[in-house]
Parts: structure tokens; sequence; C-alpha cells
């Protein structure tokens, strides 16, 4: 056997004790602060999915709602002018019924010739082929109205 191993182990002196006792203590005070800035980002993650994800959820919500109850309307042609306030061009208005189409091209709906021959009355032709829309033109609610300017 070796004099080392017969030797006893040595004793820390009290300030070697001390030193080695505030290392551990700033160590574990180390790991605790990060563990803990780890824990508040994770957490502020978690928050700002969840108000992501109401906020999409008011956003579809939104859409539905508007494609649910309300109509945009645009280009409207001369034969459904008279109806209508002066200047407008476009405008968004309620619907009297529930989930029909969001969006009116009125000019789509215009008379063109029947067979070659022109139309003899172009406003009724015009509510005719509207059909059961005819209340997005005749009697409009305006939320909003896009004018000439």
């Amino acid at each position: 056997m070796k004099p080392e191993e017969l030797m006893e182990p040595r004793t820390l002196t009290r300030k070697e004790y001390q030193r080695m006792r505030a290392k551990h203590r700033q160590r574990r005070h180390r790991r605790r602060r990060s563990r803990i800035r780890r824990l508040r980002i994770l957490k502020s993650l978690r928050s700002l999915r969840f108000w992501l994800r109401v906020v999409m959820g008011l956003f579809v919500l939104l859409c539905v709602a508007f494609w649910a109850r309300f109509a945009f309307v645009y280009d409207i042609p001369s034969v459904a002018r008279p109806d209508l306030p002066q200047g407008i061009t476009a405008y968004v208005t309620v619907k009297p019924w529930w989930f029909g189409p969001p969006v009116f091209d009125l000019r789509q709906y215009v008379p063109g010739d029947i067979d070659g021959a022109p139309v003899a009355d172009p406003s009724q032709m015009f509510l005719m082929n509207l059909g059961k829309y005819t209340a997005v033109v005749e009697h409009p609610q305006f939320i909003w109205a896009l004018r000439k300017g």
C-alpha cells in the first residue's frame, strides 16, 4: 500500500467550506432563475397561442355572419339606379333571408336582347332575372355605401 492511501482524507477549512457552499448556492440560484425564465416564456407562448386562436375564431364567426346575413352589391346598372340614392356605385345591405349568396354583380342580371328583339320593359326584366334576390335592389337596408366621387 502506498502512504497516500493510508492517510486520512483532508478536511476542508471553514473558508473553503463556505466558498464551496456559496458556489453551490449560486449554481442552484442560477438554475432556478433560468427555469423560471423558461417557464415564463412557455407561459407567454401558450397565452399568445390562445389569443391567436380566439382572434381567428372571431374572424371566422364574422365571416360566417357576413355571408349569412349581409350582401355586397356592386356594378349597379342604370336600370336599377332609379330605386337607389344618387351616386352610389356599390353597397352592403342586410339580406331578408339567411345564407344566400353574399356578393351580387348586378350587371349580370341586365337583360339583353331576347331572340334578337329588344326587351319592352328592361327594369321588369332585370327584377325578374334577379328572382328571389330582388330585395337587395328594391328595399335595401344600407350598412355601407360607396359613392362616386
